[in-house]
């Protein structure tokens, strides 16, 4: 099912299934050095949202990450 056809309320759980292994087998034909860079960007999202979160715990710290 492509996104363009994406109806929700027509959706089968048959057709989920069939979205996450095509999604699983584009991810894996991936090359090596892409999935390296999906991995860093994914870090940087990790750093960034744990440095807004102790932001946002401590009231004496400066609202915006640097």
């Amino acid at each position: 099912m492509m996104s363009a056809d994406l109806d929700l309320s027509k959706m089968t759980v048959e057709d989920l299934f069939r979205a996450k292994a095509e999604r699983r087998k584009k991810l894996a034909d991936l090359p090596f050095e892409e999935k390296i860079e999906i991995l860093k960007r994914l870090r940087s999202a990790s750093r960034t949202i744990r440095e807004q979160r102790r932001v946002n715990e401590d009231p004496t710290l400066p609202r915006e990450v640097p």
